[in-house]
């Protein structure tokens, strides 16, 4: 039986179902999505919301079947075989100081689909920016108490007008590199910086992290 949060989801995605999928019939390039998500217990009982959103997928089932989407997410479980990932350590790393319980989060993308396994081209990230309203509605119905993007500030022009928000500094850091983002669009708190891969070659992961927990664990 779907959970509630996956139930309300799934209603969701079939009001914008013709719109998920004509990117993927318009689209000249190879494209996975699109990108739909149904979190596990764990988040829907945990004690503290939390979700993260992240550019786009590396490969993703491409059928034309929202509950199939759906159920591709449930499996991959939040990278649960992905244990030498920059992004799901980063993560698990969150999750730990934060809720205590790893694979306990949400996770989300900007991006509903990716482009031969990347980062779509600037044409159809422009074309993506179309569903962002969807990724909204989507936090509206996830409720996080803390919402992380890793997305990097290259995609802070879409993500400040659709939270209709303004960015602030936390501690040393420039906010380039990690910024909160003051909003009354969802609750919770919501912060901003750099993909996982970067943190990591940048040196900046630990501190980052660090910086970011110290925030929400008063």
């Amino acid at each position: 039986m779907p959970s509630e949060l996956s139930q309300e989801l799934y209603a969701l995605y079939k009001k914008y179902e013709a719109d998920l999928y004509e990117f993927g019939e318009k689209s000249n390039e190879i494209v996975h999505g699109p990108f739909l998500i149904s979190p596990n217990d764990k988040f829907s009982t945990s004690k503290v919301r939390v979700v993260f959103i992240g550019q786009e997928t590396n490969g993703w089932s491409c059928k034309k079947d929202i509950s199939n989407q759906m159920e591709t997410y449930s499996k991959f479980n939040l990278g649960e075989k992905y244990v030498s990932s920059p992004f799901w350590n980063v993560i698990r790393k969150f999750e730990k100081s934060i809720i205590g319980e790893t694979h306990s989060s949400s996770w989300l993308n900007i991006n509903r689909y990716d482009e031969n396994s990347k980062k779509p081209s600037n044409e159809n990230r422009e074309l993506l920016s179309g569903l962002d309203t969807l990724l909204l509605s989507e936090l509206k119905i996830l409720k996080p108490d803390i919402t992380i993007f890793l997305t990097g500030h290259s995609y802070d022009s879409r993500i400040i007008p659709l939270l209709s928000a303004q960015k602030t500094s936390i501690g040393e850091f420039d906010q380039k590199q990690v910024c909160e983002i003051i909003t009354n669009s969802i609750g919770g708190r919501v912060f901003r910086t750099y993909h996982p891969n970067y943190l990591r070659r940048s040196g900046l992961e630990s501190r980052v992290v660090s910086e970011i927990c110290s925030q929400v664990n008063v």
